[in-house]
């Protein structure tokens, strides 16, 4: 779905406006499709850049290193940025999860820690069934984290409940209006919120701090 207000769509966003179709994506997953939100914490206003990259061996120490997942770098300014390897599910195309994942230290750009997820973490769901309003699921997991400078790994159970609030809302971001929109609600650890529109991706998140989709751009 293109912004209503003829926002600041990137290229191949399909302009031109339209409807979305049920057989679009909720998170287009394409090497080279970029997103840019900004992100508003404690007063503080910054921005961020995830692109997905090309397909390579996840590697690492998970279970899962020897799939092939796109390798998914999120740049949040100088030397702050993570990198992650993530997928369609072989299974479910309109799944996208999560194997791996790195954090750099923002003051030296080296590697803070390493974590890896068993079977997989999900990113977002854009199957029928969990895109309609009042839809509730549970998602579990094991993640393992590998901090620079300590002997060992350390693991524990992960259950996060999700529940889509609305599938048919309308938001307003930097990047323009937008219809159609699927409300989700995360909760787990802690808890938090997601608006996705097909064919776009995610256009806001709230939590621990707010993110707004500013400008993007997909591969035709």
């Amino acid at each position: 779905v293109a912004p209503t207000d003829g926002g600041r769509a990137g290229a191949g966003d399909g302009g031109g406006g339209g409807v979305a179709t049920h057989v679009e994506p909720l998170l287009p997953w394409k090497a080279g499709n970029s997103w840019t939100y900004r992100i508003t914490k404690a007063g503080k206003v910054t921005e961020k850049t995830t692109v997905v990259g090309d397909e390579e061996v996840v590697g690492g120490s998970g279970p899962n290193k020897k799939l092939s997942a796109n390798h998914v770098t999120t740049d949040k300014g100088q030397n702050d940025h993570t990198e992650s390897w993530q997928a369609a599910s072989p299974l479910e195309p309109l799944r996208i999860v999560r194997f791996r994942e790195q954090a750099f230290k923002a003051s030296t750009g080296e590697l803070d820690n390493e974590v890896h997820y068993t079977p997989e973490k999900l990113h977002i769901d854009g199957t029928l069934e969990h895109t309609v309003k009042g839809a509730t699921w549970l998602e579990n997991y094991e993640e393992t984290t590998l901090i620079v400078g300590l002997p060992a790994p350390t693991s524990h159970p992960v259950e996060e409940r999700w529940t889509v609030l609305d599938d048919n809302a309308t938001l307003e971001v930097p990047a323009g209006t937008f219809e159609g929109v699927i409300h989700l609600r995360k909760k787990g650890n802690s808890t938090k919120d997601y608006w996705y529109v097909r064919g776009v991706g995610k256009l806001k998140e709230t939590g621990t701090q707010t993110e707004e989709l500013v400008e993007y751009s997909l591969e035709p």
